[in-house]
């Protein structure tokens, strides 16, 4: 202190401050004071006050001070700092602790993140005063702030009126690149143990804020412009490692280094990219049931399969159902779209599945280009100019003759270009071969399992017509069902009911509905719904490929009434049992329904259908069928995940 100023503090506590203060180099100059509280400025005084023992001081004893705080000092205590005026003057006895009055705390500090800080604090001593407490991040003090903040479960608890809770906002958010240690203090006290925030391994949501706030605040266009520059870079790097993960780029890569070498090296598992509109849903239409029943017979193999949809983006609960069968979803931000995966996993990929022609014609010069050594597949679905030559001739119409022609042109491209053509129709692979001799085309139907039926007692006999009815052939054969067949039916079964079943039902189908006309619609599980059913009927008028309704029907062990172009690909329709169930006109149709729901005269085709799943459409037969075309798997297999999703469709 300079030896000019003289003075003391003598009293300073909770009520009041009081002492002298004289300027020894101009004595007749009262002092004037600045008192701080915690390093805040509080009050300027001067030191004017008379004091009996200061006579022979200075200014006949007119140099004292004796200031009540207009504000009482901190329950939990404060520093009192007291310096001149004029000169910014340390002063004797300054500074100057005010201890703490009595208090007893509890609560607890419910969350510590890089944003805030927050709880309930409650002096149990004096419940009716405000708690303030300062945060003290990495060593460095904040701000002083109250616990007032009202909580309805601490008044639900009974602590009065609630009004203890705290949520104290940082001025800016935690640096996510480093460690930080937050602690609240009530004055000198501690509250609670102290918050340790680790180094950010993952982008949570308090780092996601922080970024936020960071790009918030770029306010030039050349700042924004540089921030978007390494984000894009950020983002590439970031796909890039995605990809070379998902296919296993860098084993690959390191495999064929090891391999010119002469070295030992563990083999890399097979990936197998699958592109479709949308992600596969064995509920609403047969070519999903059969894409995921390849994915499966793929994955028995060996390899490892991920799916990518062209059209229809995936949601979170397509990305969780095909990982629960081991299938890796590629879906944004980081893969956009096929041409993306292609990009990105091109190199690691052994084979490249296109499912349905829209999907071959717009990636397979793509797939040449990224994934020059990949196997390329064609997954027919159905022939689509096949589909549509025979509604021009059902419908009359010359201008779908002529679609179909041009049509069948892009299918034929198609199948030239692929290494194999898979379809499930003999019918279409004989077609496929007479105008394309060169293609390699095979015939690979879906797993269909042979499952037990639940049967209900039968008031009225009930047949059933399901299909997915977003399809043309579905919605053409409910009206010849419901208008032609259905009136012939009931003349010999009078308390008949027919029962619509299926997704994506357009208007045209609900107006079917009659007294005797059930329009069910998309029903959750198509098993107990079709559990009172006699009997099922395929009455499509054209179409192509092979039927997932006929083949749904056998599966729970229901007989079928169908149409030769239902039946196409399927049975021979010569056979004597299968020609007791094949009809192509109203009137016989009707009548073969009618034969068909006596139950002894049913057993002979279910007994033959059941033994067809189990030749040619169980799993065993479609991985055989698969293990020809595919590239060969060098390394030991795992078990699959266990199928749990509904096949049945819908």
């Amino acid at each position: 202190m300079p030896q000019f100023l003289a003075g003391y503090i003598d009293i300073c506590n909770h009520d009041r401050i009081a002492g002298w203060a004289v300027d020894l180099k101009n004595p007749d100059r009262p002092v004037r004071l600045r008192i701080f509280q915690n390093g805040q400025l509080v009050q300027e005084i001067a030191a004017t006050a008379f004091r009996a023992d200061l006579r022979n001081v200075a200014r006949d004893g007119c140099c004292a001070f004796d200031w009540a705080w207009h504000e009482p000092p901190p329950h939990e205590g404060c520093l009192i700092d007291v310096r001149d005026s004029l000169q910014d003057r340390a002063f004797q006895g300054s500074p100057f602790h005010i201890d703490p009055q009595p208090s007893r705390l509890v609560g607890t500090i419910d969350i510590a993140d890089r944003l805030h800080i927050a709880g309930w604090i409650i002096d149990e001593l004096n419940p009716d005063r405000t708690v303030w407490l300062t945060a003290v991040i990495d060593g460095a003090q904040t701000v002083r702030f109250p616990a007032n903040q009202f909580r309805r479960d601490l008044r639900d608890a009974g602590l009065n009126s609630g009004r203890y809770g705290f949520d104290y906002v940082f001025d800016a958010a935690l640096d996510p690149q480093q460690d930080h240690v937050i602690q609240l203090f009530h004055g000198q006290e501690r509250f609670g143990e102290p918050c340790h925030l680790p180094t950010a391994e993952h982008l949570d949501k308090p780092l996601k804020h922080y970024f936020s706030a960071l790009l918030q605040g770029l306010n030039t266009p050349a700042a924004r412009s540089e921030a978007l520059t390494f984000l894009t870079k950020a983002a590439e790097t970031l796909r890039q490692q995605t990809g070379s993960d998902i296919a296993s780029i860098d084993d690959r890569a390191f495999a064929y280094r090891a391999n010119r070498r002469h070295d030992d090296v563990t083999s890399v598992m097979p990936c197998a990219l699958f592109v479709d509109d949308r992600v596969p849903d064995p509920t609403v239409d047969a070519g999903s049931v059969a894409l995921l029943s390849h994915i499966r017979a793929t994955q028995a193999i060996g390899y490892n399969c991920c799916f990518i949809a062209s059209r229809q983006a995936p949601s979170e609960q397509d990305y969780l159902r095909l990982a629960s069968l081991g299938i890796d979803c590629l879906m944004p931000p980081v893969f956009t779209g096929p041409e993306e995966a292609l990009k990105r996993l091109g190199p690691g990929l052994d084979v490249i599945y296109l499912h349905r022609l829209n999907n071959a014609e717009s990636y397979s010069a793509l797939s040449r280009a990224f994934a020059p050594t990949a196997t390329l597949i064609w997954s027919v679905a159905d022939l689509a100019s096949l589909r549509l030559q025979r509604q021009a001739g059902i419908e009359n119409r010359p201008e779908l003759a002529r679609t179909s022609t041009r049509i069948e042109v892009r299918e034929n491209m198609c199948a030239w270009l692929a290494d194999s053509v898979l379809t499930h129709s003999a019918i279409e692979a004989e077609r496929l071969e007479r105008v394309v001799p060169t293609a390699n085309i095979h015939v690979v139907p879906w797993a269909v399992p042979v499952k037990t039926r639940s049967r209900q007692r039968q008031e009225k006999p009930v047949i059933a017509f399901v299909a997915h009815f977003a399809h043309a052939p579905n919605t053409d054969a409910a009206k010849w069902l419901i208008l032609d067949i259905l009136p012939r039916l009931k003349k010999r079964i009078p308390n008949l009911v027919c029962r619509l079943i299926g997704s994506a039902m357009p208007h045209a189908v609900h107006i079917l509905a009659d007294e005797d006309v059930e329009v069910t619609g998309h029903v959750a599980n198509l098993e107990d719904t079709l559990s009172d059913v006699s009997l099922c009927v395929a009455p499509l008028r054209y179409g192509a490929g092979i039927k997932g309704k006929v083949l749904d029907a056998w599966s729970v062990g229901l007989p079928i009434v169908m149409t030769s172009v239902a039946a196409e690909g399927l049975v021979d329709a010569s056979s004597p049992i299968w020609a007791k169930s094949i009809a192509d006109s109203a009137e016989d149709f009707a009548e073969k329904t009618a034969a068909l729901l006596v139950p002894s005269a049913a057993k002979a085709q279910i007994a033959a259908a059941r033994k067809l799943l189990k030749e040619r459409f169980s799993e065993k037969a479609i991985q055989a069928s698969l293990e020809d075309i595919l590239p060969p798997v060098m390394i030991e297999t795992l078990p699959l995940p266990e199928d749990r999703s509904e096949p049945v469709l819908n």
